[in-house]
């Protein structure tokens, strides 16, 4: 026998006790699965919406910064005479 098929059966013993084991307390899996499976949704529900929370908070920030960025100009004042000339009057 070589080590990876000691590995093996080894593994396969333990598969076999672990599926006895299983029958045995089928009630103590069966809650066990349930409360994984509740665990994993909880999870999932809060990442998507800590996702959707991050996704406000930086849509918030690049208004926020670019409201800030926007350049205002003064208004002109704009004189015609009559000759036809203008000149803008700050």
């Amino acid at each position: 026998m070589t080590f990876a098929d000691i590995i093996r059966t080894v593994l396969e013993f333990a598969a076999v006790i672990l599926l006895i084991v299983g029958f045995i307390n089928e009630k103590k899996v069966v809650a066990f699965e349930v409360k994984l499976a509740r665990a994993i949704k909880i999870h999932l529900r809060n990442r998507r919406v800590r996702k959707q929370r991050e996704k406000a908070a930086m849509r918030a920030r690049i208004q926020s910064r670019a409201c800030e960025e926007i350049f205002e100009e003064e208004p002109v004042l704009t004189l015609v005479h009559g000759t036809g000339s203008a000149h803008q009057v700050a």
